[in-house]
């Protein structure tokens, strides 16, 4: 069984092995990879967009740069973090870039890049470039998911339990992670 606290949280919201419900996103995404064009993942928060870039990262094999705009928001962070960058750079949570001007610039003139944004983000710097959709998760692919990862950690919660938290997560507007969350509240 696992331990609890810190350690099943991390467990519970690590990346899973496979993306559910996001196979032709993730197919896409990887295609793109591959021929060296940049898109942008969108959509609400806890529909995958993270993991799905990651994953197709992985699977394409592309050298990169990785900036996660959580933590790195504004112009001078940016383009420090960004100086000798050569190829592929993916900006995550870039929504949460303060976009003035020079950083609306900067992201724009990038020749090869990935940015991962919210839902309705619609700026200057994704024209032009393929938009892949994460819609919200259903309640019953949410349900789906859970039930995966109760197996794969083998977890001991009931059906309920798992029932009530897709419930959780679908009224969130399709947010796994919100169920993720919820489930470990019973454990």
């Amino acid at each position: 069984m696992l331990e609890a606290g810190g350690k099943l949280l991390s467990q519970l919201l690590a990346p899973p092995p496979r993306l559910l419900f996001r196979e032709r996103q993730l197919e896409e995404a990887v295609r793109l990879l591959q021929s060296g064009s940049s898109f942008a993942v969108r959509g609400g928060l806890g529909v995958g967009k993270t993991t799905l870039v990651r994953m197709a990262l992985s699977r394409a094999g592309v050298q990169h740069t990785y900036v996660e705009c959580m933590f790195c928001r504004t112009y001078p962070c940016l383009r420090r973090r960004l100086r000798g960058a050569a190829g592929l750079v993916v900006l995550d949570d870039y929504s949460l870039a303060q976009r003035t001007p020079e950083l609306v610039f900067l992201v724009s003139s990038l020749p090869l890049k990935v940015l991962v944004v919210h839902a309705g983000f619609s700026g200057e710097e994704i024209k032009g470039v393929r938009v892949i959709e994460m819609p919200p998760y259903a309640k019953e692919e949410i349900s789906e998911i859970l039930v995966e990862r109760v197996v794969e950690l083998g977890l001991r919660v009931g059906d309920e339990q798992v029932e009530a938290c897709a419930a959780k997560g679908h009224k969130a507007g399709g947010n796994v992670r919100v169920a993720l969350l919820c489930l470990a509240g019973y454990l």
